[in-house]
């Protein structure tokens, strides 16, 4: 019965259906749990997008899941986990965030002219749990962009830019 629904919608329905109910999931338990050291269930989130993109295709069980998110173009989860963070700083950067979330530049630390001087200051913290925060993983992301994507003038072009790393 399974099988015979699969084939009655389109592919462009099925990316429909996938965007609008599926990856949102996706997103809000990769936000949720992805800072954490949870690679177990990270891992079972990527099996999940995994099987979706397979049956996106209609591909069976023990085709190649790389090759199914290739041709629908799907990131997998820790791509779209660094790409998002990546936005929400710059977007904080562009003043497009109102929230106060202490963040400094480098320059504004200290005034030696040096290579990261334009990087993000990371917090300080005093245990591992405080590297597993939100702020200091986004921190960290940004700083190791290249400086070309990290100098984007408008969200647009800079999300342009992290789209072909």
């Amino acid at each position: 019965m399974i099988k015979r629904i699969r084939h009655l919608l389109p592919l462009h329905a099925k990316l429909t259906l996938y965007n609008c109910l599926i990856i949102p999931l996706f997103d809000y338990g990769d936000t949720v749990w992805g800072d954490k050291n949870n690679d177990m269930l990270m891992g079972q989130l990527q099996v999940l997008q995994n099987k979706a993109a397979k049956v996106l295709l209609n591909l069976p069980p023990r085709s190649s899941s790389t090759e199914a998110l290739d041709r629908l173009d799907l990131k997998i989860l820790s791509q779209r986990r660094h790409f998002h963070r990546c936005v929400m700083m710059q977007k904080y950067l562009l003043g497009e965030i109102h929230f106060k979330f202490d963040i400094r530049r480098n320059s504004s630390c200290h005034s030696y002219q040096t290579r990261s001087s334009n990087d993000l200051h990371l917090p300080r913290v005093r245990t591992s749990w405080g590297e597993q925060s939100f702020i200091y993983q986004a921190s960290k992301d940004w700083n190791n962009l290249d400086n070309d994507i990290k100098n984007s003038k408008s969200l647009s072009s800079f999300k342009a830019k992290l789209k072909t790393l």
